[in-house]
């Protein structure tokens, strides 16, 4: 006896909905890449601003180096590194299994850094 062969209509409507979850899983990701790259531009200007009014030092040896040779130097290394790890992460999104959850924890990182530089940014200047 013959096996049914009827449509695989359910098979397409699985294959459709993976395709849509899939494509909001990568828009979610555009727009995290997006959050992380403006919130390091926010912590790259908190921690200018603070080290300028002496609320912090600059802890990470490389990063006092260049600041103390050109703030300007300091500003775009602390911009274009991250900015490009962004890049890089957006082009090769495709090949790497783990980036939802790499780039969820560098934002909540971001987001905890610069809510800290807020903070120091509230206490009086006298401290």
């Amino acid at each position: 006896m013959a096996k049914f062969q009827g449509s695989d209509r359910r098979g397409l409507q699985r294959r459709r909905r993976d395709r849509r979850a899939e494509a909001r899983a990568e828009a979610r990701l555009f727009w995290l890449l997006w959050l992380v790259g403006f919130l390091n531009f926010t912590d790259a200007a908190q921690t200018v601003y603070l080290l300028n009014v002496r609320f912090m030092v600059e802890a990470n040896r490389l990063m006092a180096f260049l600041l103390d040779h050109s703030p300007y130097i300091f500003w775009m290394y602390k911009t274009l590194v991250p900015t490009l790890g962004c890049v890089l992460l957006w082009r090769y999104r495709r090949r790497v299994r783990w980036i939802h959850g790499a780039v969820v924890t560098v934002f909540a990182v971001y987001v905890t850094v610069v809510m800290r530089s807020f903070l120091y940014m509230l206490l009086p200047q006298h401290l």
